[in-house]
């Protein structure tokens, strides 16, 4: 019998037996992967020791530690999972009070299994929404902080600006910027309670000595989540705040450090903050070396825009390879139409781009093996919209904005997003409108095989005039006559 796919984890939390052995038979003979605890502080003890749980089923009322208490604790350190509340004693004031607490639903008992599996379906499919919105956010902090940065040469200006982004994206009670300067490490930038209690820049010395050896990044929260070698040398002992560090790495080597600290009681950082920390430091750090090199600055936009483009083919194994595809066939056509040096390269930018914006389209979107609803079709085409909201934080890509935005408008005026016609689309989108549907047409797709260069040729000739360009369908297929490929 063919298994399940998985579908997560569920942590199960009742302190009736049955319930609890009804649950975990249900849910995994449906694929998930499911953990039992007879009570809210059982359950609390399983979130503090493992890493990837996706939805807690709880009850309400149980001994020890009940399932507000339970709400609470998740709420207090901040914890990634979505909750589902159940019980027997339900009402309308209790379902509205757990869901302002932060829970996904509500069941109130007796209830069936298929109303169970559908409630938690929803629930995930909730966390995966938020998970690409919180995604997508940190996408367009990434490219706004490269932005404002890369508007800066003086290098205080680039610590000041860092400091700013870091402070407004961590919300920290302190951060500290420490520079190298032959080997040794001095505090360049302070905030917060580094400012009011100077002796805490002492106490940090010895992470700062562990982070220049090992080049390692680290995360601790005292009596939850430390680092253990940091522990076996003694290095943070009795140290009251949360701490998030990481390493600035250029291709130099090692050029300093940032430091934030938070209030233990305060919310806990999480290794999602210590990634994006390091994406933070990392881009920062490039940009301190080579503040007054120009052309570096602009390689180093290429390449976060480079990796856009590959995290969305990374969603749809069929695409990948695409972006770079058309870029290539977008240059050669423009060659063929003898354009400018500059508008090649805008060309080729743009083809890497195009597709940029599908990164906020869901993945069930993306990868559905079958025609696409109306209402799916209306967000599928929200990804033009939502590419140039994250690419006008980039002012090295502002020009071909206008390119990426309308690469799927039509002559006719039946495209998207604008619904503009002929004229009114700009030259190069019309360019990557032939090549990105030739592309399309002649690759493998969730939905369809690949099709024949032939029939591929034979939907642009009768798209042509309509859909497409009439004149670069045509020096299009003479492109491929002449290398023999048709």
């Amino acid at each position: 019998m063919e298994q399940n796919r998985y579908k997560g984890k569920i942590l199960v939390v009742d302190d009736e037996e049955g319930i609890r052995e009804i649950c975990k038979e249900a849910l995994r003979d449906n694929g998930y992967d499911v953990i039992v605890a007879e009570d809210g502080e059982q359950a609390a003890k399983i979130l503090n020791s493992v890493d990837d749980i996706d939805i807690v089923l709880s009850d309400l009322n149980m001994p020890k530690m009940d399932g507000m208490a339970l709400i609470e604790y998740i709420n207090k350190f901040n914890l990634d999972v979505g909750l589902i509340v159940m019980t027997g004693f339900g009402t309308i004031e209790t379902a509205v009070e757990v869901m302002k607490k932060g829970a996904l639903d509500f069941i109130p008992k007796p209830f069936y299994l298929s109303h169970l599996l559908f409630k938690i379906e929803q629930a995930l499919d909730r966390r995966k929404e938020k998970k690409r919105r919180e995604r997508l956010n940190k996408l367009v902090r990434i490219l706004k902080l490269n932005k404002d940065l890369n508007a800066k040469i003086e290098l205080q200006s680039l610590l000041n600006e860092f400091l700013f982004h870091v402070e407004r994206t961590f919300s920290p009670d302190g951060a500290v910027i420490f520079l190298s300067t032959n080997g040794t490490f001095s505090a360049q930038r302070i905030s917060g309670v580094f400012k009011k209690q100077t002796h805490l820049l002492g106490e940090i010395k010895g992470v700062v000595d562990y982070i220049a050896r090992s080049l390692k990044s680290v995360i601790f929260i005292p009596g939850k989540l430390e680092d253990i070698e940091l522990s076996s040398k003694g290095i943070l002992n009795n140290f009251e705040y949360q701490l998030l560090a990481t390493p600035l790495i250029a291709k130099s080597g090692l050029i300093g450090i940032v430091l934030l600290v938070r209030k233990k009681e305060n919310m806990p950082f999480n290794e999602e903050d210590l990634q994006l920390l390091t994406v933070f430091a990392s881009q920062t750090a490039a940009i301190i070396e080579n503040s007054k090199l120009y052309g570096r600055v602009v390689e180093i936009n290429r390449e976060i825009i480079r990796s856009l483009a590959k995290a969305v083919e990374a969603k749809d194994s069929y695409t990948k390879g695409h972006s770079d595809q058309v870029a290539r066939y977008a240059v050669k056509l423009g060659r063929r139409l003898k354009l400018s040096s500059n508008e090649l390269d805008n060309l080729y930018w743009a083809g890497i781009v195009h597709d940029v914006g599908k990164i906020g389209i869901p993945d069930s979107i993306l990868n559905k093996p079958g025609k696409l609803t109306q209402e799916e079709f209306d967000l599928m085409k929200q990804h033009p919209v939502i590419g140039r909201e994250i690419l006008s934080e980039v002012d090295s890509l502002k020009p071909i904005l206008p390119v990426m935005y309308h690469h799927h408008e039509r002559i006719d005026g039946k495209g998207y997003p604008d619904g503009i016609k002929d004229e009114q689309i700009p030259f190069l989108s019309k360019i990557i409108s032939v090549v990105d549907a030739y592309d399309a047409m002649t690759s493998d797709r969730a939905y369809r095989k690949a099709m024949d260069i032939k029939k591929a040729v034979e939907i642009l000739e009768q798209g042509s005039g309509t859909q497409w360009s009439e004149d670069l369908v045509k020096e299009w297929i003479s492109i491929l006559k002449k290398e023999k490929k048709i």
